[in-house]
């Protein structure tokens, strides 16, 4: 191999290495904005999931509202229907409430 032939093929050789170094800077590009693109994505995934489950909690909450004033008034109306069998439960229940707090 002559001094020509060698130079020529380091040259090449250099080419071929800064083609390599530009590839592999496109690639860690690539790779960097794909990675915040996906992070970014999850993140607004998230949120929606997120919203999604307040608002879903925020109509259960408001469902198990209604049943309690519907539970409430209707106690209330049995209450003022039998007063003394109301009065009876209420003492009752005062007694064994009494009876387990006072064994502590």
């Amino acid at each position: 191999m002559s001094k020509a032939d060698t130079d020529q093929d380091l040259a090449r050789l250099e080419a071929q290495i800064a083609a390599l170094r530009a590839d592999i800077a496109h690639f860690a590009s690539t790779l960097s904005d794909l990675s915040q693109t996906s992070a970014e994505t999850l993140r607004a995934g998230l949120a929606q999931k997120a919203e999604a489950l307040r608002q879903d909690g925020a109509a259960r909450l408001a469902d198990v509202g209604e049943t309690a004033e519907a539970k409430l008034a209707e106690l209330t109306e049995h209450a003022r229907r039998n007063p003394w069998q109301a009065l009876a439960l209420a003492g009752g229940i005062g007694l064994l409430l009494g009876l387990l707090w006072g064994r502590r």
